[in-house]
């Protein structure tokens, strides 16, 4: 029987002989339930043999027949793959005989036969339409960028087919979803609940030059945006190469409009603005601890009629910030070591980490070595909550201070800069609106005795240069890896992507280590062209107690993008266990300039991540921050393993 039904034809002969061996029979007569609509933790998988089935939707009143499944068919395979409740009734309308499979057993097929995974995803995608919510988003999305301009209400309908899985209480007009608006909010400009209009634009017209000197910054706490009032109520936001950020700040807009019009209903509810509730106040000082009565007023007043006007060339990847951004690197360069990046020597390694503009630093930081013991002196004095907190290394605590020390001493940041300087560290001041910062650092002038206890340093230590650069967004990052590669391609000996991200498996604070990646919008897969150059049981060392694994990373457009299928599927289909925004873009392009032969194929790749928030389940997402002691240590022990990788593999 199985090899009559796909995807169970694409088992092997001995697969199908085991399998057939482990399910069971059963038989039920005509009107007999076979799975109730609501049931929970049944994940059973149905072969139907002999008979017919009728699907119900007993939600309805009267009930509702869906469709018939005849013998020779499947069913019962989303609870397994999506971990959800039943979601149709499913009874005989004449005696039935099927098979049974186990929901555990199920989902083992798709780790044992990739023929059987690829028929099944096939099915969920293209005739089952598992993703057309997302692929009506995006094509909405480009015609409206191709039409200059987002009608906010017109999406908003294709944004709640989504049903995001960060966004849980979407279609819940009774619920106030904070955790989600909070996490919209803190990626949105910090005046949205005052702006009316919002210009956003990938190149900075002529007659804004100078925007810092012209107009008001406006800050965002979580996503490093370029974003400027220009006359109050009306904002400027420089939007990145590609789809991914102008994505991301739109599908925060949906969120933030959702969850808006259910304060507002609320206010009005409740008598008006004269008579908002403490309760309500209470629930947004999450979102706005400081001022959210005034937000609230804003929010009563607003009805978000966004004026969202877009000037973006979705064809044009010769980004002049890019371009910018390359010569001050260049710069850069001949300052650190003395001559241009063309006339390196040919054995001079280059070492490129995309990180943040922190962890790298500060573990070859002479300064921080040297003032550890101050810092933490600090700390108890200032009873500071981090230092009370378990830390299983000390290093970690100190690095997790730096910042409120330097921000309680700002008379000492122009010493740690010289320090660093002087220890071959040279950070640039501008990003030239890219919005990714850069550190260069030339290994020969680290002072070795004060690098961070966890980084292993050969002896005699080839001298090298680190490129550090700051997290890119989305498709910037195919952008930015290919002007680095025409910089220093014939130099360039390894490239390390260090990232956060979402985990479909494992606990916060886990780390993995991506082996290929799944490119959502076009469902590519792309693997890693070889094994990574990492420690795997000094990797585990580094960090006790967390898991450390390998496997397959989901590319997302955007987070806020993701629902629970969408997330299963990638989890199961291609074996994903976790997702991030840049690793298939970055990869993309060096495999491009392998094949050219622009990047050598020796070219040592790693890509590792750290995990920030799980969004298949629904206390441990991005809407709660990672505590310090759950994000800083597996940050640091991607970053000292990256760093020992390189600095103990430059010997020759």
């Amino acid at each position: 029987m199985f090899s009559q039904i796909i995807p169970f034809r694409y088992l092997s002969r001995e697969l199908r002989e085991t399998l057939l061996a482990e399910v069971t029979e059963h038989t039920y007569e005509a009107g007999q339930i076979i799975i109730r609509q609501g049931a929970a933790g049944d994940t059973r998988v149905f072969l139907l043999a002999e008979g017919s089935v009728d699907v119900f939707d007993t939600d309805r009143d009267p009930p509702v027949r869906l469709r018939t499944i005849s013998a020779g068919h499947y069913f019962g395979e989303r609870a397994a793959l999506f971990e959800e409740e039943r979601s149709v009734e499913i009874r005989a309308s004449e005696p039935v005989r099927a098979l049974c499979i186990p929901g555990d057993r199920f989902l083992k097929l798709i780790d044992e036969s990739t023929g059987f995974a690829q028929a099944l995803g096939n099915i969920l995608r293209d005739k089952q339409g598992l993703f057309t919510p997302f692929d009506r988003f995006r094509a909405e999305l480009l015609r409206a960028v191709g039409r200059g301009g987002v009608d906010l209400h017109r999406l908003l309908p294709f944004y709640l087919e989504l049903e995001p899985a960060l966004h849980p209480h979407a279609s819940d007009p009774g619920t106030i979803d904070t955790g989600a608006l909070s996490y919209a909010v803190q990626r949105l400009p910090a005046n949205v609940t005052g702006t009316l209009a919002f210009y956003l634009t990938e190149m900075l017209p002529a007659l804004y030059s100078d925007p810092d000197q012209r107009f008001v910054p406006v800050a965002t706490t979580a996503r490093r945006r370029a974003v400027y009032e220009m006359i109050p109520g009306k904002n400027m936001v420089l939007v990145r190469d590609g789809l991914s950020d102008l994505a991301d700040l739109v599908t925060c807009l949906c969120l933030y409009a959702i969850e808006a019009r259910k304060v507002r209903r609320h206010i009005r509810d409740g008598g008006g603005l004269d008579a908002v509730s403490p309760e309500l106040l209470e629930q947004l000082k999450v979102v706005w601890p400081e001022d959210a009565d005034s937000r609230v007023k804003e929010i009563a007043l607003h009805h978000e009629d966004f004026r969202i006007e877009v000037h973006k060339e979705l064809d044009n990847y010769n980004s002049a910030h890019a371009e910018t951004w390359t010569d001050q690197v260049a710069e850069a360069t001949r300052q650190l070591v003395g001559c241009d990046p063309g006339d390196l020597l040919p054995d001079f390694p280059i070492h490129v980490i995309s990180s943040n503009t922190h962890s790298v630093t500060n573990c070859l930081s002479t300064w921080l070595a040297e003032n550890a013991d101050e810092i933490l002196a600090w700390a108890g004095e200032e009873q500071h909550p981090w230092a009370e907190e378990p830390w299983h290394n000390s290093h970690d605590l100190v690095c997790a201070l730096a910042r409120d020390y330097l921000r309680a001493k700002p008379e000492l940041r122009a010493e740690k800069e010289r320090a660093e300087r002087e220890s071959g560290i040279l950070s640039l001041d501008g990003t030239a609106f890219t919005g990714i910062g850069v550190q260069l650092i030339d290994t020969a002038a680290l002072s070795l005795g004060s690098v961070d206890p966890g980084v292993r340093v050969a002896d005699p230590l080839v001298p090298s240069l680190i490129l550090n650069i700051d997290y890119a967004f989305g498709e910037q990052a195919e952008h930015i890896i290919a002007n680095i590669i025409s910089l220093f391609g014939p130099n360039l000996s390894s490239i390390s992507v260090l990232g956060k991200a979402g985990g479909l498996v494992g606990e916060r604070g886990d780390v993995f280590v991506a082996t290929g990646f799944v490119e959502q919008s076009g469902d590519q897969y792309f693997p890693v062209p070889s094994d990574p150059d990492i420690d795997m049981d000094r990797l585990a060392g580094l960090l006790p107690g967390h898991g450390i694994r390998t496997g397959n990373a989901l590319t997302v457009t955007g987070t806020l993008l993701q629902n629970r299928k969408m997330l299963q599927f990638n989890r199961h289909i291609w074996g994903c266990v976790g997702l991030e925004m840049e690793g298939s873009y970055y990869l993309q392009q060096i495999q491009k300039s392998m094949d050219r032969g622009a990047l050598s194929a020796d070219t040592a790749l790693r890509f590792l991540y750290y995990v920030s928030d799980l969004p298949l389940r629904h206390d441990s997402n991005l809407s709660s921050s990672l505590r310090a002691t759950e994000g800083v240590p597996p940050l640091y022990a991607i970053t000292r393993e990256v760093l020992s990788a390189i600095l103990e593999g430059t010997s020759r």
